[in-house]
C-alpha cells in the first residue's frame, strides 16, 4: 500500500503543470560515444544567481526556482572534457537543455598517450561500481582478489564471499545468470582472471528489476568489451608460488560490427593444510562418553579455464543485436591422510571401544559449463524509452567423486571404506523482456517479465567395503538417481521519479511464482511445495548542498534452497562426519533496511556511513547433531556427526558500516572500511537456543604513485569469528603489491606478496550441540609470491594535447 501511495504521489507531482510557479532548468549529461548517463556530473550555472547540482543515476539534473536572466553553463565529469556554454537566456518559461554529451578526455604525457576514464570507485543511488580496469595492482589476480577490495564485501582465505556479512548472494555475469555458479561459487569466481573484468557492480539492496534471489544482495561481474575502432587486445600472465593464471583478449571493430574473443586459464598450485579435529561427545540416554581425534595433512589443488566469443551488430542507430558463447571448466581435488583415534567409555570409565586407525580421503569436483546468449535492444525516439529482449541458455556437467578408507594401524588391514562417482547435468533457460517508458521528464516507469526453467539430473554410484568379501561392492541403499526441476515466473514494475523537487525515489514491486518437482530413486516423487513471493523495494534519497546525500532503502529478498540442500543423499566421504539434504526446506525470507549518509568533501575525499538492519524468518541454516550410532543400509557407524540445512532459525542483525576514500597528500590514496554487527539467532538445535554475538570486519587499502608509472599498494583484511552453533574462525590476511608501467603505458609488470609479514594462518572453529563439542584447527600456509605481466595493443589514438596535470585539478569551481 505504501508503495502504491508513493508511486501515485510521484506521478501526480511529476505530471501536474504549475506545481511550482518558478522557472525550471532541466537536462541530462551523457557519454558522447555510448550515450551512457553520467551520474554525479557537476552542473553549474553562473549569472544573477549561482547554482551547482549533481546529476542523478540517469544523468539528469533539475533545478527549480531559477530567476530570469543570462547564465553561463558549465558541465564537468572526471575523465571527460568539460562543457561550457555562455549566453543561456532564462525567461519566464521552463527550459529543457536536452542531452549534453561529454567526450572522453585524452592527453599526451611526454611520449605516452593516456586516456582518462572513470574513477576506481563510483557510488550510485542503488549500487557501488568498482572499475577493475582502474585497479592496476589487481590485474594479476582473480575475481575474489578484486572483490576483497570492494566496500561492504568480505572474502575469507578459502575464497568464500559475503556482502554485508551475508553469504547468500546472487552472482551475475554481464547481468545474466549462469550454471557456472551452481556447483561451487568459489571455484567459479577463482576461474575468472581480474584482467578480463571491466567492472563489478555491488547492490546490497537491489530494486525490483533484479531477481529476488539472494538475501545478501546482487553482485554483477561485467567483462571487458572494447569500443575502439580496428583491432585491439591484451595479453596477461601471472606466475607465483601459490597461483598461476593467464589470459588473452581480442577485439575487432569495423563500422557497426564488433567481434570479440577471449581465453583464460588459472591454476592454484598444490597447497598442504594440516588439520586437527577433536570431538568430545556424550550420549544423553546412556551417559557413555565418546572421543574422536583426527590429525594429518591434506593436499588441495584448484584449476580452471574460460573461453568465449561474442558479436555485436548495430543494425541501425537505435537497434542492436548481440550474440555470445562461453565455455567454462573448473575443478578442485583434495587428498588427505589422517591419524584417527575413536574411543567410547561407559559412565564408570570402562573402555568400550578403542579404535586407532589411519583414514585416507579423496574428493574431487569438475564442472563444465556452456552459455549461449542472444540480446536485442531497441531505443525509441523518445529519450529513455527502450525495449530489451534476452534469451539465455546455460548447460552444465557436474562430476563429483570421493573415496575413503580406514585401516587398522597395528596390522594395516582395511576394515571400512566407500567410493562414489556422482555425475550430473544442469540446464537453465531464461527468457526476459524489459521495457522502459518515460511518462514525463521526471518519471520513468519500467516493466518486465521473466521465465527461468531449470533442470538438474544427478546420479550416484556408491560402492562400500565388505569385510567378509574384502572388496568394494555396489551399495543399493546409497546409490540413487534423481531429477529436479524448478520453474520461476516473474514480473515487475518499477518507477524512478522525484517529489517536492528534493526527494529522489526508486520504488517497485516484483512478483515471483516458483514451481518445484523432484524425483529420487530411493524416495520416489518428493512433494516440494510451490510458493509465491511478492517482493517490494524502495530507495529514497536526497542530495543536500555541499555534495551530501542521505538515503534510505528497503528490499524484500529470498533464498531458494539449492538442489544439494534438498537432496536426501547421504555423503559418507567422512563416515564420522556425514552430510545430507532435506527436501522439506522452505525458502528463506529476508527483510533488509538501510540508512546511509555520504559526504564528498571534493572529488578525491569522501566519507560513507550506513546503518543496517535485516530480519530473516524463516532462516536457512546448517546444523549438526550427534549420533552414538548411525545406520546406513546394512552398515552401522559409531560416534557420528550429521550435518544438514533446514528452516530451524530466525535471525536479526543490526549494525553499522563506515568507509571512505581519502587523499591526505598528493599521490597517496587510502580507503579504510569497518563493519560492525550484532547478530541474534534463535535456533532450536543450539545450546542455548538464543545466540547473541558481536562481530566485526575491517579492511584497509593504501596506494602510492611514485611517478614514472610506478604504483605501490598495501591491503589488509580481517574478520572476527561468528557465533553459530559454536563459533567460526577469525582470519587476517595481508597483501603488498607494486606495478611498473612500461612502453608508454602499453604494458606493465607487477609483483604481489600475500601474507608476507605473517606465518601460517591458523583457523580455529568450534561446533557445539546437544551432547557434543568439536574443535577444528586448520593450519593453512598462506604466504605466497607472484609476478604479473600485462601488454595491451591496438586502438591508441591521440585526440588532443592537454595540460598533463588536469587529473589533479578540480574541473569546476563550484563555490
Amino acid at each position: 500500500m505504501i508503495i502504491r501511495i508513493l508511486l501515485l504521489f510521484a506521478l501526480f507531482s511529476a505530471s501536474t503543470p504549475g506545481f511550482t510557479q518558478s522557472v525550471r532548468l532541466s537536462g541530462a549529461v551523457k557519454d558522447s560515444l555510448t550515450t551512457t548517463p553520467l551520474e554525479k556530473a557537476v552542473v553549474t550555472f553562473r549569472g544573477p544567481k549561482n547554482f551547482t547540482v549533481l546529476t542523478d543515476a540517469h544523468g539528469a539534473f533539475d533545478i527549480p526556482h531559477v530567476p530570469a536572466g543570462t547564465y553561463t553553463l558549465s558541465v564537468a565529469y572526471v575523465g571527460y572534457t568539460s562543457y561550457k556554454k555562455a549566453g543561456v537566456v532564462i525567461d519566464r518559461s521552463d527550459l529543457d537543455l536536452g542531452s549534453i554529451n561529454l567526450t572522453t578526455r585524452t592527453v599526451v604525457l611526454d611520449k605516452a598517450v593516456v586516456t582518462a576514464s572513470r574513477p576506481l570507485l563510483e557510488k550510485k543511488v542503488d549500487r557501488i561500481v568498482y572499475n577493475v580496469d582502474r585497479d592496476v595492482t589487481s590485474q594479476g589476480g582473480v575475481a575474489t582478489d578484486v572483490l576483497a577490495k570492494i566496500p561492504q564485501v568480505t572474502v575469507d582465505p578459502s575464497g568464500n564471499v559475503e556482502l554485508l556479512g551475508n553469504s547468500s548472494i546472487l552472482f551475475l555475469i554481464n547481468g545474466k545468470q549462469s550454471t557456472i555458479f551452481g556447483n561451487s561459487i568459489t571455484d567459479a569466481l577463482q576461474s575468472i582472471p581480474a584482467s578480463q573484468i571491466q567492472s563489478i557492480e555491488v547492490m546490497s539492496s537491489p530494486g525490483a528489476k533484479y531477481d529476488a534471489t539472494g538475501t545478501g544482495g546482487v553482485i554483477n561481474i561485467i567483462l571487458k568489451k572494447s569500443k575502439t575502432e580496428g583491432f585491439s587486445g591484451s595479453i596477461n600472465g601471472t606466475a607465483g608460488t601459490r597461483q598461476e593464471n593467464g589470459s588473452v583478449n581480442l577485439t575487432y571493430k569495423k563500422n557497426n560490427i564488433t567481434l570479440s574473443g577471449y581465453f583464460s586459464g588459472s591454476d592454484q598450485l598444490h597447497v598442504s593444510t594440516n588439520t586437527t579435529n577433536i570431538r568430545n561427545s556424550t550420549d544423553t540416554a546412556t551417559g557413555n562418553y565418546y572421543y574422536l581425534s583426527e590429525n594429518g595433512p591434506s593436499d588441495f589443488h584448484r584449476y580452471g579455464f574460460r573461453t568465449g566469443v561474442s558479436a555485436l551488430w548495430e543494425i541501425a542507430p537505435k537497434d542492436d543485436l548481440s550474440a555470445s558463447f562461453a565455455f567454462n571448466q573448473f575443478g578442485n581435488a583434495t587428498n588427505g591422510l589422517f591419524n584417527q583415534q575413536n574411543t567410547e567409555t561407559d559412565p564408570a570409565g570402562d573402555l568400550l571401544l578403542d579404535q586407532p586407525n589411519l583414514r585416507s580421503a579423496y574428493n574431487s569436483i569438475r564442472n563444465n559449463t556452456a552459455d549461449l546468449g542472444l540480446d536485442y535492444t531497441h531505443k525509441f525516439h523518445r529519450e529513455k524509452e527502450q525495449l530489451n529482449l534476452s534469451l539465455q541458455y546455460s548447460a552444465g556437467q557436474d562430476n563429483t567423486s570421493y573415496r575413503q578408507s580406514q585401516r587398522y594401524i597395528a596390522n594395516d588391514s582395511l576394515f571400512s571404506g566407500s567410493t562414489s562417482a556422482n555425475p550430473g547435468r544442469d540446464k537453465l533457460t531464461t527468457i526476459a523482456l524489459d521495457y522502459a517508458y518515460p511518462v514525463t521528464k521526471r518519471l520513468l516507469l519500467e516493466f518486465g517479465g521473466r521465465a527461468e526453467i531449470e533442470s538438474l539430473v544427478s546420479n550416484a554410484n556408491v560402492y562400500t567395503f565388505n569385510p567378509g568379501a574384502y572388496a568394494y561392492l555396489y551399495d543399493d541403499n546409497q546409490s540413487y538417481n534423481s531429477t529436479f526441476k524448478r520453474t520461476v515466473y516473474a514480473g515487475y514494475v518499477s518507477a524512478t521519479t522525484s517529489a517536492f523537487d528534493w526527494l529522489d525515489i526508486i520504488a517497485g514491486i516484483r512478483e515471483e511464482y516458483t514451481v518445484n518437482k523432484a524425483f529420487y530413486s530411493n524416495s520416489g516423487h518428493v512433494a516440494i511445495p510451490d510458493y509465491h513471493n511478492l517482493a517490494p523495494s524502495v530507495t529514497l534519497s536526497h542530495t543536500f548542498s555541499g555534495n551530501q546525500t542521505l538515503k534510505f532503502s528497503y528490499a524484500y529478498r529470498l533464498e531458494r534452497p539449492e538442489y544439494r540442500d534438498l537432496n536426501p543423499f547421504l555423503n559418507l566421504s567422512d563416515p564420522q562426519n556425514i552430510t545430507t539434504g532435506n527436501p522439506n526446506i522452505k525458502p528463506e525470507i529476508g527483510h533488509d533496511f538501510q540508512l546511509g549518509y555520504s559526504f564528498s568533501f571534493d572529488r578525491d575525499n569522501g566519507l560513507d556511513l550506513m546503518l543496517v538492519y535485516t530480519h530473516n524468518n524463516p532462516d536457512i541454516k546448517s546444523y549438526t547433531t550427534f549420533h552414538p550410532t548411525f545406520q546406513v543400509g546394512d552398515s552401522i557407524y559409531t560416534n557420528v556427526n550429521v550435518t544438514q540445512r533446514a528452516n530451524i532459525a530466525s535471525e536479526d542483525k543490526w549494525g553499522g558500516v563506515i568507509g571512505g576514500s581519502f587523499v591526505p597528500f598528493p599521490h597517496l590514496t587510502i580507503r579504510p572500511g569497518v563493519q560492525l554487527y550484532e547478530r541474534v539467532t534463535n535456533n532450536v538445535y543450539s545450546i542455548p537456543q538464543r545466540i547473541t554475538g558481536f562481530e566485526y570486519r575491517w579492511n584497509f587499502n593504501a596506494n602510492y604513485q611514485f611517478g614514472h608509472g610506478l604504483i605501490v599498494e598495501g591491503f589488509g583484511n580481517y574478520r572476527s569469528g561468528i557465533k553459530w552453533q559454536g563459533r567460526t574462525a577469525s582470519f587476517l590476511t595481508y597483501t603488498v603489491a607494486l606495478r611498473q608501467q612500461l612502453w608508454n603505458g602499453k604494458g606493465s609488470i607487477g609483483f604481489v606478496a600475500v601474507n608476507a609479514f605473517a606465518n601460517n594462518l591458523t583457523q580455529h572453529t568450534i561446533i557445539e550441540g546437544v551432547g557434543f563439542r568439536s574443535d577444528n584447527i586448520l593450519d593453512i600456509p598462506y604466504r605466497s609470491f607472484g609476478i604479473n605481466f600485462l601488454y595491451k595493443f591496438g586502438g591508441f589514438k591521440i585526440k588532443a594535447k592537454e595540460d598533463e596535470n588536469f587529473l589533479t585539478k578540480s574541473p569546476v569551481d563550484s563555490n
